[in-house]
């Protein structure tokens, strides 16, 4: 078999590959678009081809309430990735004792809410570090132990695959290393197969074969990202969309708009600091001045409604407070004579660095999709995935193509 040859099987492997991964998915699972199947299917595939890549990227599945399919979602990839390790609240010694295995542990991290929410997360910091090191290849976890009355460093390999569901969000900056996968509540039109492990284990095992058929295919790390995507979701989708342009066919189209989908508009919140910057910049305007006192910017920002400033920590915001909220963008108060005695304030001059770096004026805002879009920009059909040689079973009452039927258990309606 030539080259040529050898490289399109391989491509139509990869390609069956997903798909099944895909059709098993949506089985059990009502996703919100055809998007987050795309998006888990060539996550899944990554977690057999990790070494290949410099990140990989954390699979976030979030959801606003229970009963969203975040559960489901872990139950479908603990039967599908390589040496699953499932774990809820671990602690910081389990989590780098594991990951440090070989092979290579997949961590399926549960109820993440319980780890980061407000009451619990300064005591699970160690643990987010160790999440955030082991998105990126070289960025060992270091303890020390004792042996005998000699300290010894030790360096444990935290990199590796890794799935964290839970209600809510996630810290901010293990957001910025993940794919974020938002959940919905199940309509009640859609309807998926109940998930029952004994019938699931068996479907699965063919979708196992086709994954580890594929493991070794040849991938190009470095592939074209959309400019829509910011650094770190580039960083992020960068090795899918490496699968996605190795297996060919309308896989590199439909990865890209997933991910524009799912990422482009996946912005931090907007923290305290970078609000405050932007409704400074509104004081500047709105008194169309170069200079103002501290009296009159903390006057306009009191005046704001749905603004936390008059209400900041139970009194308004004080001077020093502001001073210290702007200190971190290299922002300091200054003394300017105004009205024949010297006040302190701010010029808009000190501004414009932080301004430009963190609320640029005309900015992109929300991003949009008007249609499934091709790498050329012609529009796709939209298709229901299926295996070669596999008919498709209609279903006409399910509209979106992640909600193909299998006969597989019973149906929930």
């Amino acid at each position: 078999m030539s080259k040529q040859n050898n490289g399109a099987s391989e491509a139509s492997a990869l390609s069956e590959a997903l798909t099944a991964v895909v059709n098993f998915l949506t089985t059990y699972v009502a996703f919100p678009s055809e998007h987050e199947p795309i998006a888990i299917a060539l996550w899944t595939v990554h977690t057999r081809m990790v070494e290949t890549f410099e990140t990989s990227p954390i699979l976030a599945v979030t959801s606003a309430e229970m009963r969203s399919g975040k559960t489901l979602v872990l139950d479908c990839l603990e039967l599908l990735v390589p040496h699953p390790f499932r774990v809820i609240t671990p602690s910081e010694a389990v989590v780098y004792t594991v990951l440090a295995q070989r092979p290579r542990r997949v961590m399926l991290l549960d109820e993440a809410d319980a780890i980061f929410g407000p009451r619990t997360a300064e005591r699970y910091e160690g643990l987010r570090a160790i999440l955030n090191a082991g998105n990126r290849q070289g960025t060992p976890v270091l303890r020390v132990k004792l042996e005998g009355r000699r300290r010894e460093v030790d360096e444990f390999d935290v990199f590796g695959a890794k799935v964290i569901a839970g209600i809510g969000k996630l810290p901010d900056t293990v957001t910025d290393r993940s794919i974020p996968i938002r959940m919905k509540r199940r309509a009640p039109g859609e309807r998926v197969a109940r998930f029952r492990r004994r019938t699931a284990e068996q479907a699965a095992i063919p979708v196992r074969e086709w994954l580890e058929s594929v493991a070794a295919v040849p991938v190009v790390p470095d592939v074209p990202v959309p400019e829509a995507l910011n650094d770190r979701a580039a960083d992020s989708w960068e090795p899918l969309l490496s699968i996605a342009d190795a297996a060919g066919g309308e896989w590199p189209a439909r990865a890209r708009l997933a991910a524009i989908v799912l990422s482009a508009d996946d912005e931090l919140d907007v923290s305290v600091g970078i609000r405050l910057l932007a409704e400074v910049r509104d004081a500047f305007d709105d008194k169309a001045t170069d200079h103002l006192t501290t009296h009159d910017l903390l006057a306009f920002l009191h005046e704001l409604e749905e603004a936390p400033w008059g209400e900041w920590y139970g009194k308004p915001l004080t001077p020093r407070a502001l001073a210290r909220l702007l200190d971190p963008y290299d922002v300091v108060p200054v003394r300017q004579r105004v009205g024949g005695t010297n006040r302190r304030g701010y010029f808009r001059s000190d501004f414009t660095d932080a301004w430009a770096r963190y609320v640029p004026v005309g900015g992109s805002g929300t991003s949009g999709t008007s249609g499934t879009l091709s790498t050329d920009g012609a529009p796709l059909e939209p298709t229901l995935f299926r295996l070669s040689g596999e008919s498709v079973p209609d279903v006409p009452d399910v509209p979106d193509s992640q909600k193909q039927l299998r006969s597989i258990g019973e149906v929930e309606s």
